[in-house]
């Protein structure tokens, strides 16, 4: 039984677990048999009885779902008892609770402010709840069930594309561990950009959720929204809120998923004849004679494969590598309660195998969720959440990593992978050993990559995680009307443990020869001689612990067209982790007010005093401030009434926050190491240990700081078909903590304390825009977002060169540094009238170099800023069609303004490494005198390989990031009250001028796993 084989039964086996659960109960049946439903034919209106368009209605947890037309009418099928669900801008939610008797002709909607009902709720750090209508600040929100149609390892990787000013970077890593990059506004910092994660009010990790937990995402970006978290949050705030139940509400639904996943793009490399003749052609260019003979490339040309003993011709990406991957996922939700008691608990599992095919890694993830809440008195609620987190991974004693390093280095022709001698196999098999094939190897490589994959051992690793949340929520409006108070504690345990068997199988490596008549002979030498581990030994340990706790006060009251929120909160955090030199300790005491007038004018003011332990006690606490104020300009009497503008909003904050979270250990102390030892006495015959400083502390080290300012203007428009929303940012951030070691010469030896000399200024405009609308029975729902964003390092620590195209200072911290490349040298007179080149040996067919300086030299100092790194924009796009039971949902996503070096090793071919198939655009005087690339040669060609823009690209890209179509069966069964199939599909098509790899992660499937292409397909059921 293959492994895949055994991936299927175990998932099939688990969802199996799964459905007698949510059965239980049932009424045993032969067979499921239809139950009979009720049609509900009806009008939506207001409270005058004029029709509302675009009010979605839905039912079986929102399973189901229409929309009114023009006239406002609407059908839907729904069980008798169920609940139906009517939501519509500007108006209070209406609930339908479906009777035998049928359904009135027409439902009319409370009108409230629009953004102010219950859905229109944002969360803010620390519990503090605001709505999108009064709120100052510029906050994106993603619905957790969006994220359910994007099918991956983690979730992070589900976010590209889905909010305005977010930007996630993705990264090549192992199996499940390629974690990406999330940038919220930009590079703020020039350095430790990332935004932080928020997960129930406490920063914890969001990667190894799964979706079903998910009841929203929200990305924090103003300083009025982050200041309330603390000296962690100037970066931006990724908050996420896990699902509750809700009174007099059921939900029992299951998700199973199973699909495959694909490389996007692999690099190609050559076969060994190929390589075998280009590599002749390199030591030609090097004035040597060729190293292969022609019966030699004629044996490669004919090579039998992988194992021919004197040819081999090894395709190690086919060899090694499957061209596909299963992935599998599984969820069950039980939400519901009454009055009293609300209750919610998701299951979920996520699994994947890799792409080697031999000792094929695993990777298995088991999610359980609950939360409660329970009312004690009619004044006091408590809330409890905990979550528990398995990982499983399987592998060989070799990670990916190194196994793709190995794919991409190891030449086509270097060494047989089995020896076909019995007599060397003989050899290796001692008394209780395992016998294994003689295996071959090079000197440059001797580690054979069959025999690491195959007997060299295994490793298994363990991840474990608990979340706590406990709580209480306490009304105190007895003693003063609108006063509340609310505090939880979170512990949080992380353990991870692997284990595993380290063994070196033997390698041979050959000599060929000819003997005295004439006929080629074979030699072996060991290259590396069998180890074998008797036992399974700890490979690594790691735990981390956190605790952190929250009080807050409120008050709310409103009176007449006044309404007064105040807030007073206490934020204590605390994080232990091995390895850790210095725990992470923070605090945040803030007071925050808000004021609305009319329903039209808020303001909002917070100030709040933060702590840190990253900095001495004089300097440990600092109060940071942010305001706003917002105008709902819809409201004026020059705009009410209007039939194109809906609801319109100008919004400003400002602020100052503290941040602390890229400051090192200890700063603030003189640091001291061990340094080895120091032989004194007659012959050197006794040693002390020798301590040596390593730091020198700066006590009057202050706190990097961040001034924040942001306006923005967001709307409804055209009967609310149209939806916005654009905002611009300024940002400062100074007194960045850094060394000013360039200020000094090298006889000062490098201990430079550390100071608050840095700054870095970052400005940009985000917006997002949709259009809905529903025509006849199809509902269409399209838009995008996007953020643009530009800093610029105003002082950071570098020499003041003459020459100002080399500096930092004035350009982005992204910016990329490198040498003006004009081409290739044709001949030798341009060889000789150009200016001298420093890096090494150059001719005919090498890079040549703008002199920059006209110095006569090219050096170190004609290195200018020929690029940049991080995008310039960043956009989403996003489709969603629905016609009756079926839907179409698309999503697309862009980088524009981006560059890249093609520097890893499938652009560079040199020396005595493995050649790719760009090798054959290489300049040659008779084999390719129209090449492009530069010479082959076998020596580092140190002129030709350093950053230039020469191996720059434009790296933007559209991708086709996400597909997913479905068909809802609205027919209740006594099996299941709802049915949603679905076909998803994922990274389905790119376009960017880099061809050759993915332009997102140029050293996926060279340095590990590259960008994967998803295929799965999957049913959900609710209950």
């Amino acid at each position: 039984m293959t492994r895949d084989t055994i991936s299927k039964v175990k998932f099939y086996a688990l969802l199996l677990m799964f459905l007698p659960v949510v059965a239980f109960g049932q009424r045993k049946q032969p067979k499921a048999k239809a139950i009979r439903q009720t049609i509900i034919s009806s009008r939506v209106t207001d409270e005058n009885g004029a029709p509302l368009r675009n009010a979605m209605v839905s039912t079986q947890e929102g399973t189901v779902t229409t929309y009114s037309g023009e006239d406002g009418s609407f059908v839907l099928k729904a069980l008798p008892g169920s609940v139906v669900m009517i939501q519509a801008n500007g108006y209070e939610d209406k609930v339908i609770e479906v009777a035998e008797g049928g359904v009135l002709d027409s439902y009319a909607l409370e009108k409230m402010p629009l953004f102010s009902s219950s859905r229109d709720v944002l969360y803010l750090p620390l519990g503090i709840t605001t709505s999108k209508r009064s709120t100052v600040s510029s906050i994106s929100s993603i619905d957790g069930a969006d994220l359910e149609t994007y099918p991956d390892l983690l979730l992070t990787n589900t976010l590209q594309g889905r909010a305005a000013g977010l930007t996630v970077r993705h990264n090549t890593g192992e199996l499940g561990n390629n974690a990406p990059a999330l940038i919220i506004r930009g590079l703020s910092r020039g350095g430790s950009d990332g935004a932080i994660t928020i997960v129930d009010g406490v920063e914890r990790p969001m990667e190894e959720l799964v979706p079903a937990e998910i009841d929203r995402v929200e990305i924090l970006k103003d300083a009025t929204a982050k200041v309330l978290y603390g000296s962690r949050a100037a970066n931006g705030v990724i908050l996420v809120t896990t699902k509750r139940g809700k009174a007099n509400t059921r939900v029992t639904k299951v998700s199973a998923e199973y699909g495959t996943m694909m490389a996007t793009r692999m690099p190609k490399f050559l076969g060994a004849y190929d390589y075998a003749t280009l590599y002749n052609e390199a030591r030609e260019n090097d004035g040597l004679a060729p190293f292969y003979s022609e019966t030699e490339l004629n044996g490669y040309r004919n090579s039998a494969g992988a194992n021919d003993q004197r040819y081999p011709n090894a395709d190690f990406y086919g060899y090694f590598l499957k061209d596909a991957m299963p992935y599998r996922r599984a969820s069950l939700q039980f939400l519901g309660g009454d009055n009293r008691t609300q209750y919610a608990l998701v299951v979920g599992y996520t699994g994947a195998s890799g792409l080697e095919k031999i000792n094929t890694p695993t990777n298995d993830r088991f999610n359980l969720r609950g939360n409660l809440d329970l009312e004690v008195t009619p004044s006091l609620r408590a809330f409890a959440g905990l979550a528990g987190i398995i990982g499983m991974t399987k592998s060989a004693d070799i990670t990916s990593g190194a196994v793709f390093s190995r794919l991409s280095s190891h030449k086509p022709n270097g060494y047989p992978f089995i020896i076909d001698n019995e007599e060397l196999r003989n050899l290796n098999a001692g008394v209780g050993v395992t016998s294994i094939p003689a295996l071959g190897g090079s000197l440059q490589h001797p580690d054979n990559l069959y025999g690491r994959l195959m007997y060299g051992g295994s490793q298994h690793g363990q991840n474990l995680a608990g979340q706590g949340t406990f709580g209480l929520d306490l009304k105190l409006g007895n003693i003063i009307p609108g006063l509340a108070a609310k505090s939880y504690l979170t512990f949080d345990n992380y353990q991870s443990f692997s284990r595993g068997q380290s063994e070196t199988p033997v390698s041979y490596g050959q000599r060929w020869f000819l003997n005295d008549a004439g006929e080629e002979q074979v030699t072996y030498y060991k290259l590396q001689k069998r180890v074998i581990q008797s036992d399974q030994v700890r490979k690594g340990h790691s735990i981390s612990r956190t605790l952190g706790w929250v009080g807050d006060v409120k008050y709310h009251n409103q009176v007449g067209v006044h309404e007064l929120t105040g807030d007073v909160t206490y934020f204590y955090y605390r994080n232990e982790s091995s390895g850790q030199l210095q725990d992470v300790e923070n605090s945040n005491l803030a007071l925050r007010l808000a004021y609305g007038l009319q329903n039209k004018y808020y303001l909002e003011g917070t100030a709040a005093y933060m702590g840190s332990n990253r900095l001495a006690s004089k300097n440990r606490h600092f109060l940071s401030w942010a305001a706003g104020a917002a105008w709902v300009l819809s409201e004026e009497a020059f705009l009410q009434g209007s039939s194109a503008v809906n609801f319109l909003k100008l919004k400003a904050n400002i602020g100052i926050l503290g941040y602390d979270r890229a400051t090192d250990y200890y700063l603030f102390q003189n640091r001291w190491y061990t340094n080895g030892t120091m032989p004194f006495n007659e012959r050197n015959q006794t040693t002390f240990p020798r301590t040596s400083i390593e730091l020198i502390g700066n006590p009057d080290l202050d706190w990097e700081k961040s001034r924040e300012f942001s306006v923005g203007v967001e709307g409804l428009a055209f009967q609310n078909r149209l939806q916005f929303e654009f905002n611009f940012f300024d940002e400062l951030r100074y007194d960045i903590i850094m060394r000013q070691g360039a200020q000094y010469t090298g006889i000062h030896g490098g201990l430079v304390p550390f100071t608050n000399y840095g700054e870095t200024s970052n400005r940009g405009l985000e917006g997002s825009i949709s259009w809905q609308q529903s025509v006849g029975e199809v509902h269409v729902k399209m838009g995008g977002n996007f953020i643009y964003s530009k800093n610029k390092v105003l002082k950071t620590d570098e020499v003041a060169y003459p020459e100002e195209y080399m500096r930092q200072t004035g350009r982005g911290s992204d910016a990329l540094f490198g040498y003006v490349a004009n081409g290739l040298f044709r001949d030798q007179a341009q060889v000789e009238s150009h200016a001298f080149q420093t890096f090494g040996a150059y001719g005919i067919g090498d890079i040549k170099y703008a002199d920059l300086n006209s110095d006569g030299l090219v050096d170190s100092r004609d290195r200018k800023q020929i690029g940049n790194s991080f995008p310039k924009t960043t956009l989403g796009m996003e489709v969603t069609l629905q016609y009756k039971g079926f839907g179409l949902y698309l999503l697309g996503t862009s980088e524009l303004g981006v560059d890249k070096m093609l520097n890893n090793s499938y652009y560079w071919n040199f020396g005595e490494g493995k050649y790719s198939t760009t090798a054959f655009d290489r300049w040659h005087p008779q084999n390719n005198p129209g090449g492009t690339a530069p010479r082959l040669t076998t020596t580092n060609g140190a002129n030709n390989h350093i950053g230039s823009s020469f191996w720059l690209d434009d790296a933007s890209f559209w991708r086709l990031k996400n597909v997913e179509l479905s068909y809802t069966l609205n027919t209740a069964t006594s099996f299941a009250k709802g049915y949603r199939f679905f076909v998803r599909g994922t990274n389905l098509l790119v376009l960017s001028s880099i061809r050759d790899l993915d332009p997102e992660v140029l050293n996926g499937g060279v340095a590990n796993y590259p960008v994967m292409r998803g295929l799965t397909g999957g049913v959900s059921l609710s209950f």
